[in-house]
């Protein structure tokens, strides 16, 4: 018995413990996850509605996780529709978690504000993010070494 509650606590200290540190495959999974998403975004999207949306496109990489934010907050409106909008709002809910993010830096560069971005119709906004998300799986499949934290990660 008292094995057993020892084991139960180890398990749920490392549960807590372990997020806190930004691993590449957990950013890897958590990006894969975001571009599942987008696809499933598309299809419940009000893509008729007439307010456009800030869209980052072709940014510098220093300015990749800014540009998710951006993504993250944009005002994407659901179809009139009560089961898509149920379906919108689960969706909505995931792509804005957080991202386990690169390693900090000490200077942090400056990067376009979300409002300075060119406006574009839901449809293609989406197609933006999936395509940055593309570019940012790519890249760190690539170059795997950038994801040391060094106790840096939050």
């Amino acid at each position: 018995m008292e094995r057993i509650v020892i084991y139960c606590l180890v398990i749920i200290f490392s549960g807590t413990v372990a997020p806190k540190h930004s691993s590449p495959i957990r950013r890897q999974t958590r990006m894969v996850q975001l571009l599942q998403i987008v696809q499933q975004l598309k299809t419940c999207v009000n893509d008729t509605d007439p307010a456009l949306l800030p869209t980052p496109d072709n940014v510098e990489k220093h300015c990749e996780e800014s540009a998710i934010k951006c993504f993250q907050e944009a005002p994407l409106t659901p179809y009139n529709n009560e089961e898509k909008k149920m379906r919108f709002d689960v969706l909505i809910k995931q792509l804005r978690r957080k991202l386990p993010w690169r390693e900090a830096k000490k200077t942090k560069p400056k990067c376009p504000s979300c409002d300075s971005f060119k406006k574009k119709p839901p449809q293609e906004f989406l197609d933006s993010l999936r395509s940055l998300l593309q570019k940012m799986i790519s890249y760190d499949q690539h170059h795997p070494h950038h994801h040391r934290c060094h106790g840096h990660c939050t």
